[in-house]
């Protein structure tokens, strides 16, 4: 599933300070001494697992015991599991899901998990309030760039036929989705559109799932899935006040690792799409999975664009949104969403980011003290 694309973003764990006074008058404890006695009492666990959303996923949390780090990391594996079978548009699951209302398409209406319904909602109002460059409707086109990937050899392959493509985006009118909240039923009214939540179900899933794991109990834990990373709480380490977040210089080596820069922060999310994840060539030209619902082919001005904001899912709508505009263009529609700032590595290597943004660089003197 989605995006096909995001990038690998790395996880450098820091901490918040936290503050407290003796109810005795006599001896007032001081923030490093809170600080120190904290940390004593928690230890970080680290997991992982492989097998939703086409992607690794890293958990690490700061837990009493590793049996208590154990349930988290049991539901966490679980429920994002579910959600992999639920938003999945390529393969059907246990009970219905996106593909299931893709089958469907000019027949029936289906119907599905209210679970379904809500991210269905969640991306039409942020298509028509937001942008429209994030399509859920798209997935008459991303099917046959999706086809030609898989049957790619050593990451070469060919264009989807471009009658087909023009074809394809005679379909993908979001108003031809029609939701029934009360009975719970999603149809599809053209029987050759195709939904394809890729651009959002991956970062919609890991705010949902950390929410839950917050409202269990846990105070301090950072997710990465792919190209999402949601942090909640603060890492408890000595001597430390942010949460780092390592953001990868593109490039189309993936023996070549590397960090271009660093963002330190509090709490937050922090969701990046590039063009170096998931591509092939095709005449020594590298086309990445993030196509322009106008086009039908993807553009190649931005290597990558990182979005920080206090809800993954809408991070996740954002960077594959500001993907296929140019860095004006997306900072007006930043200007839309409170809160939210953004880091853009273009094809030329030069790089831009919002006025706010610049104040967490480390490039710019931003620590994590």
């Amino acid at each position: 599933m989605k995006k096909f694309n995001k990038s690998i973003i790395v996880l450098l764990l820091c901490c918040l300070v936290f503050s407290a006074c003796s109810k005795n008058t006599e001896k007032v404890t001081t923030k490093k001494e809170v600080k120190e006695n904290e940390s004593a009492s928690f230890k970080k666990f680290s997991k992982g697992f492989f097998g939703v959303f086409d992607t690794d996923i890293a958990f690490s949390a700061y837990c009493a015991s590793e049996k208590e780090f154990n349930k988290y990391f049991k539901f966490l594996e679980e429920d994002m599991k579910r959600y992999h079978n639920l938003y999945n548009s390529f393969e059907n699951a246990n009970e219905n899901n996106i593909k299931t209302i893709n089958d469907n398409a000019g027949k029936e209406p289906v119907k599905v998990d209210k679970e379904i319904i809500e991210l269905l909602e969640f991306s039409i109002e942020n298509y028509k309030k937001l942008s429209n460059k994030t399509n859920i409707g798209l997935g008459s086109v991303t099917t046959l760039w999706r086809a030609e990937k898989d049957l790619s050899v050593n990451l070469k392959g060919k264009l989807p036929d471009a009658n087909k493509i023009k074809e394809g985006l005679k379909h993908t009118n979001i108003d031809n989705i029609v939701i029934d909240k009360e009975k719970s039923t999603v149809f599809l009214k053209d029987k050759d559109m195709r939904l394809d939540v890729g651009a959002i179900a991956k970062g919609y899933s890991v705010e949902k799932v950390m929410n839950k794991l917050k409202e269990m109990g846990l105070k301090s834990a950072i997710i990465s899935a792919g190209g999402n990373v949601k942090a909640i709480g603060s890492p408890l380490e000595k001597d430390k006040n942010k949460w780092g977040i390592g953001i990868q210089a593109p490039t189309f080596d993936s023996k070549k690792v590397e960090i271009q820069e660093v963002i330190f922060t509090d709490e937050t999310c922090a969701v990046t799409s590039g063009d170096y994840q998931r591509f092939y060539f095709v005449d020594d030209k590298a086309y990445n999975h993030i196509i322009d619902p106008q086009t039908g082919y993807p553009k190649d001005k931005i290597k990558s664009v990182t979005i920080l904001c206090k809800d993954s899912g809408l991070a996740d709508f954002i960077s594959t949104s500001l993907f296929l505009m140019d860095v004006e263009e997306g900072k007006k529609l930043l200007e839309k969403v409170e809160g939210t700032e953004a880091f853009w590595i273009l094809a030329d290597g030069s790089v831009h980011y919002t006025k706010n943004m610049e104040k967490l660089l480390q490039s710019k003197g931003a620590t994590n003290k």
